[in-house]
């Protein structure tokens, strides 16, 4: 993602966005295009609307709800005694993943990076996020990087990295089938969870 954004250049080869070099593109243009979520996103000491604004600084105080919304959060900040005017700082995890979510929304960019999005999550509010995200990945380009299967299952193309070197690319269904290092991965994940018992429970 540091090499998506240009926060570093390639040692070696080059990164293109629709054909065209990213060395050759206007770092300030890329980054207006690109929106970013994060493990640990960058809160500010402000309040919880002007947080949410540094999308675009433009925003109505509607645009703001809109966007709250969308992110799952609004119900929980007008719970607040302050409302949008409460410090940001105070609110959880959770709710700052949330925050930073609704921040892009309002933001509304055509590419989104998304890194570990729910890693430091509990279960109720990875449920939470993960709704806010299946919204952010409609029309529009998503690269998100996860090693949880779940969140990445539905992609249009999975690529599986091994000690830096892409050994795997295709659809969840093609690389199951495939029963290589994804498929691996996958097994681990199930057993690990103990899917066959959740799903005796969900079905019984």
């Amino acid at each position: 993602i540091n090499l998506l954004v240009k926060f570093y250049a390639p040692d070696a080869g080059t990164i293109c966005l629709d054909g065209y070099d990213l060395a050759d593109c206007d770092t300030h243009e890329l980054r207006q295009n690109i929106g970013l979520v994060l493990q640990s996103n960058h809160i500010f000491s402000g309040t919880i609307s002007e947080n949410i604004r540094y999308g675009d600084m433009n925003a109505t105080d509607e645009d703001i709800i809109v966007a709250a919304k969308k992110a799952s959060i609004h119900e929980q900040i007008i719970n607040l005694a302050e409302g949008y005017e409460s410090t940001a700082k105070s609110l959880s995890g959770g709710q700052q993943q949330r925050i930073a979510l609704a921040r892009m929304f309002l933001k509304d960019p055509p590419i989104v990076f998304l890194d570990e999005p729910t890693a430091s999550l509990d279960a109720i509010a990875s449920q939470q996020v993960k709704k806010s995200l299946d919204l952010i990945k409609k029309d529009r380009t998503v690269i998100m990087v996860s090693h949880n299967i779940a969140q990445i299952i539905d992609a249009d193309d999975l690529v599986v990295i091994e000690d830096g070197r892409v050994v795997e690319t295709g659809t969840h269904e093609a690389l199951y089938e495939k029963h290589g290092k994804y498929f691996e991965i996958f097994s681990a994940m199930s057993d690990s969870l103990n899917l066959d018992k959740i799903s005796q429970t969900l079905n019984g």
